[in-house]
């Protein structure tokens, strides 16, 4: 078998590698831009090649992307192709095909932006009452209006229940202190992305000044997450495709981690609505969660017939082959105006 051709129909943004097998690998999300970097700097390192080198071709595919100083999302929406095609290949879900480790995963629910603390409780009561095992609130409100949504939040919950508090990166270094400390007494479970500018001694030293695990990303390479979890750096790593790259970066990410006895928190990211973070949080022992962007179906109609649920609080990995993705064919051509 072999790639015959690489299609990327837009504005639907659909990758397609197509085989003379006749077996498809797809990625929906990708933006025109990538879709362009894709055919010009890719195309010629993947025509006539075995889809199921993988490893193979990520390797050229790293090389030559970083060559040109492209983002890690340009080799990643195809190395998710490739998983998809090779799963339908040999017709087992991704996940059972990286080794599989569990069918189901519990999931929370991610939340927006407000304006004032009541806002965001209502929000984890409404997460709570739809299944989730926990929230994630992204209060931007700074330091004491975070804290009073924690607060707020807590009361409103109770004790029982998954709290994660997302900091994006807004806050200084005492900022994050204080903001560790009140989440550490409302019983938080982790504390992400808290510093302005982090650099791994800066975040070493909060996550040694804190009990609650701090989170946060290594960069979209892999050598950024060997670096912060040997110099102990973060409590856990947070990855997701396809800004950190496709399945096998994720792979090699959570893998490393692991070897450190770290988590690796798989955000649900902008690829495929959900269904690459579910395959890997199928496959890695040390990812607790499915984050949810939102209650009921995650996303991708009506392109896909078959949009991820969650349900009594966990996600159903998709058992169909590949990403097990079953796509409106219609749809995408109603939504096609070019193929790339």
């Amino acid at each position: 078998m072999t790639i015959t051709d690489i299609q990327v129909h837009q504005p639907a943004g659909l990758l397609r590698l197509l085989t003379d097998a006749g077996v498809e690998g797809w990625c929906p999300g990708v933006r025109g831009e990538v879709a362009c970097q894709i055919q010009a700097f890719l195309r010629g390192a993947l025509i006539g090649q075995d889809p199921l080198h993988r490893e193979r071709l990520w390797q050229e595919m790293v090389r030559l992307a970083s060559s040109a100083h492209l983002p890690p999302s340009v080799w990643g929406c195809v190395d998710v192709a490739l998983w998809d095609l090779g799963g339908k290949a040999v017709q087992l879900p991704v996940f059972r095909l990286i080794g599989g480790f569990r069918g189901q995963v519990p999931a929370y629910r991610r939340g927006g932006l407000h304006s004032d603390a009541a806002a965001f409780a209502q929000e984890a009561v409404e997460a709570r009452e739809a299944g989730f095992v926990g929230y994630k609130d992204c209060c931007d409100l700074g330091v004491e209006g975070t804290l009073r949504a924690a607060r707020a939040i807590r009361e409103a919950v109770g004790p029982d229940f998954y709290l994660m508090h997302d900091g994006g990166q807004r806050y200084s270094d005492a900022g994050a202190l204080r903001v560790g400390r009140g989440l550490e007494e409302q019983d938080y479970h982790w504390f992400e992305e808290p510093l302005r500018d982090p650099t791994w001694m800066r975040l070493g030293a909060l996550a040694g000044a804190l009990d609650l695990p701090v989170l946060a990303s290594a960069g979209p390479m892999l050598r950024g997450t060997s670096q912060a979890v040997t110099l102990k750096a973060v409590d856990r790593v947070r990855a997701g495709a396809p800004w950190c790259g496709g399945i096998t970066d994720l792979l090699k990410i959570a893998r490393v981690a692991e070897a450190f006895g770290v988590n690796c928190e798989i955000s649900s990211g902008d690829a495929a609505w959900g269904f690459v973070h579910a395959h890997l949080a199928g496959a890695v022992r040390n990812c607790d969660f499915f984050e949810a962007r939102k209650t009921g179906a995650q996303g991708g109609a009506p392109l896909i017939r078959n949009p991820l649920r969650v349900e009594k609080g966990s996600l159903v990995i998709p058992q169909g082959p590949g990403l097990g993705l079953e796509l409106d064919w219609d749809e995408v051509e109603r939504q096609t105006e070019q193929v790339v």
